[in-house]
């Protein structure tokens, strides 16, 4: 159930949790120019003098568009296959970035300098299972952050699932180069708090249905509020929820 073999496995499929990967990329890269410019003020060249830190890179959902913007980005992320592919789509984009493997518990390591924005989105600080790794990421993010920095986290809104309750969320049907695939979670709690997601990706072939990949890993059900109390709690200030800007709530304090 780590976390890193979990999205090592995924790494090859993971844009097929979208129903179109590009557009979203769109999108989300629009809403956290938008984000960061209002945080932070317009740079003079379309973000070029912004430093970016995506703590939970993944395969480059975030970090891709906002560098494609023009902003200057570095990418960790824990699983190395995540950063293998992420690498593999900056250099189809003609894009230039910093990516490398560490832990968001302890990546002021990893990077030099300060930054102006660090984010970690898709519901990666749940991966985090209790408050004391939660806070140890967070402690690392003001670290990395120069006075007035901006740290940005979206995660799912617990506040609207029910704990305890076994649930199947089915992504449906994808398609990509010719072929089609069929991507869903299986949901299982071991608590009040804590639950596994169990990832299932099949491909349809000349025989039936191939099982590509079954992984599993383990999140915290931390609700905004406490989420928003442990980012005061590490130093952050004017911590608050924003609704609306992507497809998941973002919390986002500032570094004193």
């Amino acid at each position: 159930m780590d976390p890193r073999q979990f999205y090592d496995d995924l790494a090859p499929y993971y844009d097929l949790i979208y129903e179109n990967w590009d557009a979203s990329m769109l999108r989300q890269g629009a809403a956290l120019e938008r984000l960061i410019h209002t945080a932070l003020g317009p740079s003079p060249v379309d973000g070029a003098e912004t430093r970016v830190l995506d703590a939970a890179r993944g395969n480059g959902t975030q970090a891709l568009p906002i560098a494609l913007r023009g902003f200057q980005v570095t990418g960790r992320d824990l699983s190395p296959g995540a950063i293998a592919r992420f690498r593999r789509e900056a250099d189809v984009r003609n894009v230039s970035i910093d990516a490398a493997v560490a832990d968001m518990r302890c990546v002021a390591a990893s990077v030099t300098g300060s930054f102006d924005v660090v984010l970690a989105f898709d519901n990666s600080i749940p991966h985090l299972i209790t408050d004391a790794d939660i806070l140890a990421a967070l402690r690392q993010f003001i670290e990395v952050l120069r006075r007035g920095g901006v740290c940005a986290c979206s995660v799912r809104d617990y506040d609207t699932v029910p704990r305890g309750v076994a649930a199947t969320h089915d992504y449906g049907e994808r398609r990509r180069g010719g072929e089609t695939f069929r991507l869903w979670q299986e949901w299982t709690w071991e608590s009040l708090t804590h639950y596994q997601v169990r990832l299932i990706v099949e491909k349809d072939g000349p025989t039936g249905r191939q099982t590509l990949v079954t992984t599993v890993t383990r999140y915290y059900d931390i609700r905004v509020a406490q989420l928003l109390e442990l980012m005061a709690g590490a130093g952050f200030r004017d911590c608050r929820r924003l609704d609306d800007a992507i497809y998941q709530p973002i919390v986002i304090g500032r570094a004193a």
